[in-house]
This record gives C-alpha cells, structure tokens and sequence, in this order.
C-alpha cells in the first residue's frame, strides 16, 4: 500500500483551473477573459521595452547571482516604498516604515498573515466579494476568516453602510483586508470621501488595514492609485501593504512583490523586522534578484521612468478603451443605461452579474471564459472578438 493512499484530490484553482479548461478548447472562436494579465490588442502579453532596456543594463553591470539578503535588495524596497507611499513619507518615517521584498504579492500577503498570525491576531476579515486566493493564503496561516459586505450587485454600488456596520462588530486589533485600488473582482473602489470615513472608523474601532496593492496605475494613475494607502499612514495607522509588481511591470514570472509594515516607532519597527526576516529565512530563505533589479533599475533611471510611466499609461488606456467598447455595445442590445456603472469601475476587471449556471454555459456552448462570479478581463477583448462575447452574453444572459 501507498503511503499516498490517504491523500484526497483537491478541487482546481477557481481561476487557473478554467484557464486550463481555456487551453484545451477546441472551440475556434473561444475568448479568454479569465486570468488577470494585461492583453495588448493582438491579445498577446509584451515584455515592456523599459523592461527590456533594464535588462541591457543589468547585463552589462551584474558580476554575479549571489543571495540576496533574506529581507531582499534594499535599493529595491527603497523605490518600491516611494512608489507606494512618496518620496516624502518615506523620508520623514524612515524609522516605523519597514520593508521586506516578497515573491510577488501573493508572498506579501502570506508572510504578512502568517507574522500576524504568529504576533498578534488570528481575525482577518476579508471582503464579499473578494481575490479567490485571499481566503485560502489567510487560512493557511491558520487565520480565522470573517467576511464583511463589500458590493451591492442591484445597485451595482459599494455598499458602504452594510460594510461600516458589519466592521463595527469585529474586535479589535482584527485584521481587515482592503483592496488599495481597483477592487478584485468588482472594479468597484471607494470614493476619497469614504476612504477618509474608513481611516477614521478604523482607528476609533482599532482595526489593523491590510492593503493588497496589486494594480497601481491601472485605474486612475500612479499618484491617484496610492491616494488611499499615504492618506491612511499619514494619519497614524499602524498597518501593512503587500504590493505586486506583476501588472504594472509585466514580470509576472518573475514574481517581485514588497511587504511595507508601519509600526508606532522605530524600536517596535526593528523589533518586528527581526522576525519577518525569520519567517522569511524558514520559508524561502532569500527573494529572488533579477526582477527586483530591473525595477531599481528602471526607477533609478529618469528616462527608464519616463518610458515606464508612457507604457503603463498605453496599458491603461487600452483597459478603458475596451471598457467603453463594451458598455456601448451592450446598451445597444440592453438599452444605454444597463450597464453604464461599468464605466465607473477601475482597473482589469468588471462583474458582469451573471449567475454560475449562466458562467457554465457561456463556457460550454460558446467558449467564452470568464471566473465563477462572472467576473472578466476587459483587456481580453478586442475588437475582433467584442461582438461574439456580446452575442454570446446576450443569447445567455437574455
């Protein structure tokens, strides 16, 4: 007999279990609308030219393929920081703000939860909707999940009253999962007013913000995308961010993420360092290099930057300009108002408020993917196949 006689299958990754569904498809006309890359409008994902020209650099100056330090390169986590929070913030709160490379944000949130776990709380509350992945990294740090109402799906709108009202009821020092920008899966964020409510509530409340930081730059621009996150550390809070570099860079594979810890002071922010690093060195021991310095590399250099910003700028052109498409297309079939709350939604994803039943047969019968909820990549569409996901969505969703 088998020692793995006992081990029982698990269920496909809800997302990268259809995307394999997706490559197996006969279907000549099948669309992907699954997994959250960004498709030019050839629907191919490009290695960014800044990336490209980083990678030139880094040939000509790289000596060797020594470990990194466990807490990863510090030049990196330097101009990370100032992306996240601003040059400014980072020089005045050198001291409380920590920070760690991380093997991508997926690596942030998970050594995050698991220093949390481990130091403070076993609360983490995560939004309804939410990331599929949330749920499953905080229980494997052995986290207690509690939901709060996120998204009204009638009024197509957050639904803020419901949400302050469920997270009056959390302990304190609970854990509440924010999407810092461009909200996953909804799209759906909170205006600047009801950021400023939240901060408020949350230090009445003595709530911990964790921000998953996974799109900057996809919604309304760089600055505007870390509006939420600098207003709410520089009101006192103590709190993490687990920032991605896999959309706004293009590294997808190879995984650079930052973990940003705020503390009260700078000796309760070395205290905690040392044992991040620990649960670091007992997991992976040392992040990755080579995507860390091609980021350092393009942030360091102006006209690296400037090319970087202008590509990141085409990306999130190309998300609205489908989006737009999209919603015009479908007040022609619906009537023009139906889904105009698309347009007010920011970043890769739209909910398309489809029930699983409905999910299953766009799938089946017309080889159109798109996640359990209904949600889609916009930038899986272009103008080849706008009209069959239109007609597909229209003959299912009547």
């Amino acid at each position: 007999m088998s020692i793995f006689e006992v081990v029982k299958p698990l269920p496909p990754d809800p997302i990268f279990g259809i995307a394999n569904r997706f490559k197996k498809d006969k279907n000549p006309n099948k669309v992907d609308l699954t997994v959250g890359i960004f498709r030019d409008e050839n629907l191919t994902t490009q290695t960014l030219r800044s990336v490209k020209e980083a990678e030139k650099v880094l040939q000509k100056i790289e000596k060797d393929k020594l470990y990194l330090p466990i807490g990863g390169d510090e030049s990196f986590i330097h101009e990370a920081q100032k992306l996240i929070f601003g040059e400014d913030y980072c020089k005045q709160e050198k001291g409380i703000l920590y920070g760690v490379q991380t093997l991508g944000g997926t690596g942030g949130l998970r050594l995050g939860g698991e220093f949390l776990s481990r130091e403070v709380t076993k609360k983490v509350y995560l939004s309804d909707p939410t990331w599929p992945n949330h749920r499953g990294i905080f229980e494997a740090c052995g986290m207690k999940i509690e939901t709060y109402p996120y998204y009204n799906f009638e009024t197509h709108s957050l639904d803020f009253g419901k949400m302050i009202d469920s997270l009056s009821k959390a302990e304190e020092h609970s854990v509440v999962v924010l999407h810092g920008c461009c909200h996953n899966p909804t799209g759906c964020d909170p205006t600047d007013a009801q950021w400023k409510e939240l901060s408020t509530f949350f230090l009445k409340k003595k709530l911990i913000p964790f921000f998953d930081f996974a799109y900057q730059g996809f919604g309304r621009g760089l600055e505007e995308d870390a509006w939420a996150i600098r207003y709410f550390a520089r009101q006192g809070h103590e709190m993490f961010v687990a920032a991605s570099y896999s959309k706004n860079f293009g590294l997808y594979g190879e995984r650079v993420g930052c973990l940003s810890i705020i503390a009260k002071n700078e000796q309760l922010s070395q205290n905690l360092s040392t044992v991040v690093k620990r649960l670091a060195r007992v997991n992976y021991s040392n992040p990755p290099r080579h995507g860390a310095g091609i980021i350092t590399t393009i942030l360091q250099d102006a006209g690296l930057t400037k090319l970087w910003e202008e590509e990141l700028t085409t990306m999130r052109d190309r998300t609205n300009r489908m989006k737009t498409e999209f919603v015009d297309a479908l007040g022609k079939q619906y009537g023009k108002d139906r889904f105009d709350f698309l347009k007010r939604r920011y970043g890769l994803f739209s909910m398309l408020g489809i029930d699983e039943a409905q999910v299953e047969r766009m799938i089946e019968e017309y080889g159109v993917y798109l996640t359990k909820g209904g949600r889609i990549n916009l930038t899986g569409l272009n103008e080849e196949n706008l009209p069959y996901v239109i007609e597909a969505l229209l003959k299912t969703k009547g």
